[in-house]
């Protein structure tokens, strides 16, 4: 007994040294279901073999008796692995995607081990468009341009009443795309309402994910209903990952025909890829906060900025959150700042009070 927690003990400090040094990384959750009839070496044994197909390109840790947690470099690795063990009916199964880790990376072990434990009643709520509206929180944070003048990146975050607080990470993959579309409206509607409020707002950035970006006819349809007379006002951001398909660039390159602004978000945090810049109807990039965390960085970002202003491309740099990484920009290209060093995401109440004390 004494050897075998030994082992999960260690089993769970080796988790956490490994996502520690990781920026981006998606962490799998299995648990073996207690049934009173199963042969629970057996079926260690099965989730063994399964994951063991999969070294050297994931990490697998035995965490608790009859839990298991896997550690992937890349997103889709972590979508194979969960499909093929999903046809398994003793196995619970859930995953978390961190595309930029902000927090120490024992915050998103305990993520996904409550998403084990709450994912059925999420997915339940998830189902009730209600309160998709009603219970996501929609915040804005200030993006800073070099003339001072001031844009907004919209945010979205779940505040369920049985739940309390939920990370967009963990309820925003297990939104069906009916909650989602529902929520992206909601979104645009509160986006509209603060650029009538402030004409001194540049514009306001929206996120859109891959399932989002397979048919915009909801999207073209609702901006139309708004009434927007600008739509330079509205931008859009993608990750790397979603722009992939050739149905997603034609839909962007649609996008942008309207007259609307469109960021790669958070590069550097995936595959980056030049060339797909100087191909793909983009307006700007938004560089990863992973280019100022270290000493050594500083001449990275300059060569960096240099590259995508080369591209006639706007770059904005996330994760800004002190004057000692402001400092280490110097050097480099860029048209704005983001981050905690400008301002946290602010509600509603809380942007009225920022815009009086800033214009």
């Amino acid at each position: 007994m004494e050897t075998g927690m030994t082992l999960f003990e260690s089993n769970r400090k080796s988790v956490l040294e490994s996502i520690e040094h990781k920026k981006s990384f998606t962490l799998v959750y299995i648990t073996i279901i207690s049934w009173h009839d199963l042969d629970l070496s057996k079926c260690i044994d099965v989730v063994r073999c399964k994951l063991t197909l999969y070294q050297p390109k994931v990490e697998w840790y035995r965490v608790f008796d009859k839990e298991f947690l896997v550690v992937c470099h890349a997103q889709s690795q972590a979508r194979l692995i969960c499909q093929e063990l999903s046809n398994i009916d003793y196995l619970k199964i859930h995953y978390l995607y961190v595309q930029d880790r902000k927090f120490p990376a024992l915050n998103y072990v305990r993520q996904v081990y409550l998403q084990n434990t709450t994912s059925d009643e999420l997915k339940e709520c998830s189902s009730q468009k209600s309160l998709v509206t009603e219970e996501f929180e929609i915040v804005f944070q200030p993006i800073l341009h070099h003339n001072r003048q001031l844009s907004f990146e919209a945010l979205s975050r779940w505040r369920g009443e049985e739940m309390g607080s939920i990370s967009p990470g963990i309820c925003i993959p297990i939104l069906n795309i009916e909650s989602l579309i529902e929520l992206t409206k909601s979104i645009i509607n509160k986006a509209v309402d603060l650029l009538s409020k402030y004409k001194e707002i540049v514009y306001v950035s929206i996120n859109l994910s891959a399932s989002l970006l397979k048919d915009i006819t909801w999207l073209i349809e609702h901006l139309d209903e708004m009434g927007i007379t600008n739509n330079n006002r509205i931008a859009f951001e993608v990750t790397e990952e979603t722009i992939m398909g050739i149905e997603a660039s034609e839909n962007l390159k649609m996008m942008r025909e309207r007259g609307h602004i469109i960021f790669i978000d958070g590069f550097g945090s995936g595959n980056s890829n030049f060339q797909y810049m100087s191909l793909l109807p983009l307006d700007g990039v938004k560089l990863d906060r992973l280019f100022i965390s270290g000493k050594s960085n500083k001449k990275v970002m300059e060569l960096l900025t240099n590259i995508i202003k080369a591209l006639n491309l706007e770059v904005i740099i996330e994760g800004v959150d002190n004057v000692e990484q402001l400092n280490t920009l110097s050097e480099a290209q860029y048209d704005s700042i983001q981050g905690y060093y400008i301002s946290k995401p602010l509600t509603i109440n809380e942007l009225t009070k920022f815009m009086n004390d800033n214009c």
